[in-house]
């Protein structure tokens, strides 16, 4: 193996042991392991990512920003990588910047519900109610056991007097719920 590929191989190595110290809720063991991972292959796109992901679990928005433009600028048109960056930016409390990164996420992947999802509520929290219905149907279309956005898209429907959608919506992540609460009573 070429000097290279065992420096990426490593590097992977620790991106894997940080993903599982983050899941953990370990976040500066995983700081510690990508740390490691970036020192040994500064161009990996997946750490750097992975690095965002541990500052917004720490609440650090801006140092989260920052591993994700790096990420972003090694791997062009990641979905998840733009869509946790527009996530930032509404933790920042900055929606244009937001929005931005929500269209951009599903324009590299049109098939994104949690962009759509991230995207349809901004837009309900703007009060740009007929935007927020059209894309949290789509997310609800792409992935219909997000609960949220049955949730979000019926209190739009709601709003504009629309009672028997919101009614339809409710209704229809019922099923959903149901099935959520038999997983977690047997242990799924």
């Amino acid at each position: 193996m070429r000097k290279e590929g065992i420096k990426q191989k490593i590097a992977n190595d620790y991106l894997v042991l940080a993903q599982k110290y983050r899941k953990q809720g370990r976040f500066q063991k995983a700081l510690n392991a990508l740390r490691v991972s970036l020192n040994t292959w500064p161009k990996f796109a997946e750490a750097h990512h992975e690095l965002g992901l541990v500052h917004r679990q720490l609440g650090e928005s801006q140092e989260a920003i920052v591993a994700y433009q790096k990420a972003l600028k090694l791997k062009s048109k990641s979905a998840p990588t733009a869509l946790n960056l527009g996530i930032c930016y509404l933790y920042q409390e900055n929606e244009p910047k937001a929005l931005e990164y929500f269209k951009k996420a599903i324009q590299w992947d049109p098939h994104y519900a949690y962009a759509y999802f991230n995207l349809g509520s901004t837009y309900f929290d703007q009060g740009k109610i007929d935007l927020a219905i059209e894309n949290l149907e789509k997310a609800i279309r792409l992935n219909p056991q997000y609960l949220a956005s049955y949730e979000i898209c019926a209190m739009a429907y709601l709003l504009l007097g629309q009672k028997n959608k919101a009614d339809a919506l409710y209704q229809r992540s019922e099923k959903f719920k149901r099935r959520a609460r038999l997983k977690i009573a047997v242990g799924e």
